[in-house]
């Protein structure tokens, strides 16, 4: 069951955690605490000149197979990453934490909080949303993370946007929408996880004791045909090319290419709790100590050499993808 709740030069060992972020030793031991570093940018840490343009950074170490990249101290759990481009990237976890890798390295921000976050996305490096638990939603300017009051008080799990004013955010049994500047939702029953689409009327959610629901300007019920009401994950490739993944044997991931049924896809037993499709023959899937990809035909799940620790949650941007879990992990790979 899925809780409330896609290095830079050796394959390294990392670290574990349970198998439900938010309940046992990883959650009631990652939190974490950062001060500003001064320079004005919600950064910590010795390197206040974090927020130079990607171009002026150095090349991306390559690493074509798994690397570990290194947390800042007192970094716990992380549940949810988010790749701007290649150079900017954002992870969030228990605890408040939000890390930013520019330069090749991960660095705290300020974020105002000690909640747990679930989930991050942005539009560009200086308009980001986190969101999380007891209806924490913040907001990055380009300068500081602010609280979002008024949204609502329920957990929240995951957070996607089709543009920068148009957000869609997910927790038990409600779908949030922003747009245009005003937060309105919606009743959808389950413990709803996922949030993923490719444009303001098409857009997709899944969770537990539910089926998968999709909006095209009205919500719709989608039975993947598995037998199951438990969608950990989905991902959008493309108006008609959709993933979900569950726990049914041999159908642990269901893919809908436009039509019905869906067609199963098994892992050999792997249970993905986060998925980043970067197109339709390029998939990832993460979960356990387990990494999935899918080119087309088939999936190839391993462990990351070393990971002893749950991964939660998996992005990308071109070539490049990072994964983050418990216990600080942070793998990526080129």
């Amino acid at each position: 069951m899925r809780g409330a709740g896609p290095l830079l030069v050796a394959l390294l060992a990392v670290g574990c955690g349970t198998p439900h972020p938010g309940v046992g030793t990883d959650a009631s031991t990652d939190a974490v605490a950062g001060g500003d570093d001064g320079g004005g940018d919600g950064m910590t840490g010795s390197d206040a000149d974090l927020d130079a343009m990607v171009i002026d950074a150095p090349p991306t170490p390559a690493c074509p197979n798994w690397c570990t990249e290194t947390a800042p101290g007192g970094t716990g759990l992380l549940y949810a990453v988010h790749a701007v481009n290649t150079g900017d990237v954002f992870a969030v976890g228990d605890g408040g934490t939000i890390l930013r890798r520019q330069n090749n390295a991960w660095t705290k921000m300020t974020s105002g909080t000690t909640t747990n976050l679930r989930g991050v996305w942005g539009a560009s490096g200086s308009d980001m949303w986190a969101v999380g638990e007891a209806g924490t939603v913040l907001h990055w300017n380009g300068t500081t993370w602010a609280s979002v009051t008024g949204v609502t008080t329920i957990d929240l799990n995951a957070i996607w946007g089709s543009s920068a004013t148009d957000l869609w955010a997910v927790g038990p049994s409600r779908v949030f929408h922003y747009s245009n500047g005003t937060w309105g939702s919606i009743t959808i029953v389950g413990a709803l996880l996922s949030v993923s689409g490719t444009g303001p009327n098409d857009v997709w959610v899944a969770g537990e004791n539910t089926y998968t629901h999709h909006y095209t300007g009205t919500w719709a019920t989608v039975m993947p045909g598995t037998g199951s009401t438990d969608f950990y994950a989905i991902a959008a490739v493309s108006a008609t090319n959709v993933w979900a993944t569950g726990i049914v044997p041999g159908k642990e991931t269901v893919n809908f290419t436009g039509g019905t049924p869906w067609t199963p896809h098994g892992t050999g037993s792997a249970v993905f709790q986060g998925l980043y499709a970067a197109s339709a023959n390029d998939l990832w899937g993460v979960g356990g100590t387990q990494a999935g990809h899918w080119n087309g035909t088939t999936w190839t799940v391993t462990t990351p050499p070393g990971v002893t620790m749950s991964l939660w949650g998996v992005h990308g941007a071109g070539a490049d993808l990072w994964v983050v879990g418990s216990g600080a992990t942070i793998l990526h790979r080129n």
